[in-house]
């Protein structure tokens, strides 16, 4: 998303925190959403990891922070860390500090990235020799899916699949070696997200909603995750025989049967291949 950007996580109690702390996440998330009436907008949430992270976007960061501020420090679950973010996350012109303290008064100089988009095909080094070649199928901020091919060809099945942050992309460690439409094949994954007061529902890998699970849905879809860079590289080199493959790497491995065309429908698989990550549950 262009503009400024703040970014608010809160430590909870476990991986994604237990059910009051989830009800008082969606609970600020409304009022935010009502307070920030011309200065932003509310941008999503991301749980898991022990916390949770939430996206606010405006033209002014400054403006947006002093507006958000007095709900951001409502909400009691600490540590807590805010980063003020300005212009193109790839630049890294940040501020940050506790929620609870002063930011830095200094803005940092900007730092010109190579810039990921939709399309990108790039290398994941897997010995000295050999890489694995892999492709970005969608993007929302810094977030990206990824893809990876099970050889280093671009016609290769698709082997792996994950929800991470564009760092090595940006920063040259993935090298990004041509544009190319996305594969017409991707499965795109759909995920569970349980919400204390509304039910669980089914989503897509940027958190929009669908529509109610079913029982079976909520017995059977796995809850939706991110991850570093640095494990799907891991885990590619795992892949091609380089390292252990550890346990929690089955989380990439391409699950044909929890698939969008599969659990909703082939004119939403069309509605993703056309790259809207909008609310798709209307």
């Amino acid at each position: 998303m262009t503009g400024d950007a703040v970014v608010v996580r809160y430590t909870l109690s476990d991986f994604y925190g237990d059910e009051s702390e989830r009800a008082a996440v969606y609970g600020l998330q409304e009022r935010l959403r009502a307070a920030l009436d011309g200065a932003g907008e509310f941008g999503g949430n991301e749980f898991g990891d022990g916390g949770v992270t939430l996206f606010l976007y405006g033209p002014d960061a400054d403006r947006l922070y002093a507006a958000a501020t007095p709900l951001l420090r409502e909400l009691p679950y600490r540590p807590a860390r805010v980063r003020l973010r300005y212009g193109d996350p790839r630049d890294e012109v940040c501020r940050e500090g506790d929620l609870d303290g002063d930011l830095p008064a200094e803005r940092p100089p900007a730092r010109r990235w190579i810039r990921a988009a939709e399309g990108d095909v790039f290398r994941v080094p897997v010995d000295a020799s050999r890489s694995a070649l892999g492709q970005v199928v969608a993007v929302s901020g810094p977030w990206v899916l990824v893809v990876i091919f099970d050889e280093p060809a671009f016609d290769a099945d698709i082997l792996l699949m994950a929800l991470t942050f564009d760092d090595c992309l940006a920063g040259g460690e993935w090298p990004i070696v041509e544009r190319r439409p996305v594969r017409a094949d991707v499965p795109w994954p759909v995920y569970k997200m349980s919400v204390t007061s509304m039910g669980t529902f089914v989503e897509d890998h940027f958190g929009n909603k669908f529509r109610e699970a079913t029982p079976e849905e909520r017995r059977t879809l796995r809850s939706r995750s991110q991850c570093s860079p640095e494990e799907v590289t891991d885990a590619a080199r795992a892949a091609f025989g380089v390292g252990e493959w550890l346990d929690r790497y089955d989380y990439f491995i391409v699950d044909h049967q929890q698939t969008v065309a599969r659990i909703i429908g082939s004119s939403a698989d069309t509605l993703l291949r056309g790259h809207d990550v909008g609310n798709h549950g209307g």
